[in-house]
């Protein structure tokens, strides 16, 4: 049965996983004799890997139901393909989009089905890639606030500010560092996770996303920033805080405090950060 998951179409916005496309004849939901045996090839190449989701596209030639169902043909062909060969996400749906996307002005490169894949190596990333999209689109909803921006005062602790600051205030926590390039915790920074800790004991309805940043580089391509802020939400985890309070997500460098490449070593560690966003109070 065709299901739509709409989820898994914004999966190519996020870093480590690939894509491969083919493309298809005007009207055709079966490839042609050359993109075929592309495709027999790239399944040949990669008995390992995990596909994601498969997007399928059309030209604008047509009615738009017509080109919906082609799509979704051509999406079905090539599942079809694939079926016994590699290993599919368990939820795994099949997308048909018709014309409603297009990549280019040129239309024969809108007749594609493309596949968002990972290798062996990176089907761990699997888990930050699905929930790094659920989560940014549920702060999509919610109007955040830095805290900074708000009228507080100096000399209140951290559980005075929360008692009074609205639901999506963002906190950005100071000195939590981890271990180089790596999501492993420095004990320095425990010393400020812990105040966080004695907030969220303190208000037991307090619900937080914590998000992870990094700097220096475009492209996060291991989702260290997805890691880090996990290895954050894991240290509450350890010290019995309810997992349904807990999220996490991972943002690479996509929001920077100061354009990369950074000036100095002050703009790199501004955009090198942990953040934590209030869920719920």
């Amino acid at each position: 049965m065709r299901l739509f998951f709409v989820f898994i179409f914004f999966i190519n916005i996020c870093s480590g996983q690939e894509q491969v496309s083919f493309f298809f004849d005007t009207n055709k939901f079966e490839l042609n004799s050359i993109e075929n045996q592309k495709l027999l090839s790239w399944i040949e190449n990669n008995k390992s890997s995990k596909v994601l989701s498969i997007i399928g596209m059309t030209d604008t030639k047509g009615t738009a139901d017509y080109n919906d169902e082609l799509s979704l043909k051509r999406v079905d062909h090539i599942v079809n393909k694939l079926k016994n060969q590699i290993q599919f996400r368990s939820d795994f749906k099949s997308i048909g989009l018709g014309e409603t996307i297009s990549i280019t002005e040129e239309e024969a490169l809108n007749r594609r089905v493309t596949i968002y894949y990972l290798i062996k190596e990176q089907i761990f990333l699997e888990e930050y890639i699905v929930n790094d999209y659920q989560v940014a689109k549920q702060l999509d909803s919610i109007s955040i606030t830095d805290v900074e921006k708000l009228n507080i005062s100096p000399k209140w602790t951290l559980g005075q500010i929360i008692s009074i600051v609205p639901k999506g205030t963002l906190f950005t926590l100071e000195d939590i560092q981890f271990q180089f390039d790596s999501a492993q915790l420095l004990s320095n920074a425990k010393i400020e996770l812990d105040k966080w800790l004695q907030v969220l004991n303190d208000y037991p309805n307090l619900k937080i996303v914590i998000q992870g940043h990094i700097c220096c580089i475009p492209k996060d391509e291991i989702l260290l920033s997805s890691q880090r802020a996990k290895s954050v939400m894991t240290y509450f985890l350890s010290k019995g805080i309810a997992p349904n309070r807990l999220e996490y997500v991972g943002f690479g460098s996509s929001k920077p405090k100061f354009k990369i490449p950074e000036k100095n070593g002050y703009e790199a560690l501004m955009n090198r950060r942990v953040e934590i966003i209030l869920l719920e109070k």
